[in-house]
């Protein structure tokens, strides 16, 4: 038989633990910005001292990523290779590209000085 102080005490936990939820997803939200700014921190301090990571793509997933068209199928093959989540293989992918791009335009500029 539930009481009326059984059902205050239900609605206490429910109260307790959507606070904790809430107040979880917070800080994970804080650490993924945090993350974000030392990835990108990290990443401009390697390519100041010009120092390259090696990438975990294979060559064949390199050259369909480099086709704008087929990056769903750049993603899929990566997944397969490196049993990867959608989210981490569409994220390798995509830094992939972005680094490739930078890249271009840095030599474009170079050979444009010269």
């Amino acid at each position: 038989m539930v009481t009326i102080m059984d059902g205050g005490v239900y609605v206490f936990f429910l109260a307790t633990t959507l606070i904790i939820l809430f107040s979880l997803e917070t800080s994970i939200k804080r650490l993924e910005r945090r993350m974000k700014r030392i990835d990108y921190s990290l990443s401009l301090i390697l390519n100041r001292m010009e120092i390259e990571i090696p990438s975990q793509l294979s060559e064949r997933v390199k050259q369909i990523a480099l086709d704008p068209y087929r990056k769903i199928e750049a993603i899929k093959i990566y997944r397969e290779e490196n049993r990867s989540s959608l989210l981490e293989a569409k994220e390798a992918i995509e830094n992939f590209i972005e680094q490739n791009i930078e890249r271009n335009i840095e030599r474009n500029i170079e050979r444009n000085q010269n």
